[in-house]
């Protein structure tokens, strides 16, 4: 898992930052419909370890308004763009009705919104596109998967301000926008204070080491140090424990990572040739395990 997931489902695992969430990035009138203050989060030991491979992230229940009935809300993440994302949903729906049916329950409506953060933009836009030359008559087979896209790289940061308001979810948020970039994750880093939004000193405490972590987990020691710098004087101290853990982490991780490090290598230069022959990163990732992330940085053997 990198930096990126860990990050997304810290934030967004806890049902306040979530409910904040979804108000913001659900359209107004399914908004409306949704008892959102009753959410509650959904295990999902369902689902297939094959299929937690590709969608690992957030799955939560909520009632309707003045009704019996619940939908399914699933937040799936992604640092970087797959090749048939509305397939990978669907797999995930039909678990969630599986279940459904094994427990006599009616079946759920399951609404998924995906949050997308990367250097690029997000570039897939319906199911419908799986299916090139299709004559117009066959349209009505094709199954469909509505998905909510929030992409990160294409959302300006007014709306980030606007239409959340929980204060760490909206740094959380604009973090996650730009922290791709290290004149980008500067310039969030030296919004952050000892208060965050007047947030109590105990959980203020707590989501600044969150993004503190994120923030160190995420840049290479040159951006680190310069990072660490440019906080508000009161934030160094901590952030440089922070860094020290990290570094102490790295050790003991070395030792172990030593062992697979040619195996590491292998992969990478399998993933480069692969891009120069046109395979789509999900398809690199899907056979060597390596993401875009994984080949900023590294140099070609």
């Amino acid at each position: 898992m990198t930096p990126h997931d860990e990050f997304f489902k810290s934030v967004f695992s806890d049902l306040g930052h979530a409910r904040d969430f979804l108000q913001g990035v659900l359209p107004p009138e399914v908004v409306r419909l949704l008892d959102l203050s009753q959410l509650s989060p959904e295990p999902t030991s369902f689902i297939s370890d094959a299929l937690k491979e590709t969608l690992a992230d957030l799955l939560f229940v909520c009632p309707l308004q003045e009704s019996q009935a619940v939908v399914a809300i699933l937040l799936e993440h992604k640092s970087w763009n797959s090749i048939h994302p509305h397939l990978q949903v669907l797999r995930y729906m039909v678990g969630i009705w599986d279940s459904d049916q094994a427990s006599g329950k009616p079946f759920r409506l399951v609404i998924p919104i995906l949050v997308h953060q990367g250097p690029y933009p997000w570039k897939i836009d319906s199911f419908a596109q799986s299916f090139p030359a299709l004559p117009e008559g066959l349209w009505r087979f094709i199954p469909r998967v509505e998905l909510i896209v929030e992409d990160l790289v294409q959302t300006p940061d007014a709306r980030l301000q606007g239409a959340f308001h929980d204060p760490f979810v909206q740094v959380s948020l604009s973090l996650m926008k730009h922290i791709f970039s290290s004149e980008g994750t500067l310039a969030v880093a030296r919004t952050l204070n000892p208060h965050l939004g007047d947030l109590d000193g105990e959980r203020a405490r707590r989501v600044l080491n969150t993004l503190l972590e994120y923030i160190l987990r995420s840049g290479d020691a040159a951006l680190r140090n310069t990072l660490i710098q440019s906080l508000h004087p009161s934030l160094k101290e901590r952030s440089m424990t922070i860094a020290d853990v990290l570094r102490q982490e790295g050790k003991a991780e070395g030792k172990a990572e030593g062992k697979v490090e040619g195996i590491h290598a292998s992969k990478l230069e399998a993933a480069r040739k692969m891009l120069a022959r046109g395979y789509d990163w999900a398809a690199i990732t899907d056979i060597t395990g390596i993401r875009p992330e994984d080949l900023e940085g590294s140099e070609p053997s």
